[in-house]
């Protein structure tokens, strides 16, 4: 009965080397420096002064003052809150909740 133990050993490492490149979740905030739509990308400076570019998924939600917008219609100066996956070198941001005045 040699088999089932080895198949609990063989799961117990996917699910660890699973855990090892799941994607999770953070968040960035900051105000809007730039917009570049063509590309889906745009750069957040932060409160420390660091720039972030950041590229937004193929269905990235964009609320503008809790109104559903685009990419295209961030502005420079623009307070940002993003939700964003780390993929390789990429920031991929998912969701992008804006506040203007």
């Amino acid at each position: 009965m040699r088999l089932p133990k080895m198949w609990f050993g063989l799961l117990a490492v996917v699910f660890l080397l699973s855990l090892s490149v799941t994607a999770f979740a953070a968040e960035a905030k900051g105000k809007i420096k730039s917009v570049d739509p063509d590309k889906h990308q745009f750069v957040l400076t932060d409160s420390n002064g660091k720039d972030w570019t950041l590229t937004a998924t193929k269905d990235a939600k964009v609320f503008i003052n809790d109104k559903e917008g685009k990419l295209g219609d961030l502005k420079s100066g623009d307070e940002a809150d993003v939700t964003y996956e780390k993929k390789g070198d990429d920031l991929m941001a998912s969701a992008i909740k804006v506040t203007r005045k």
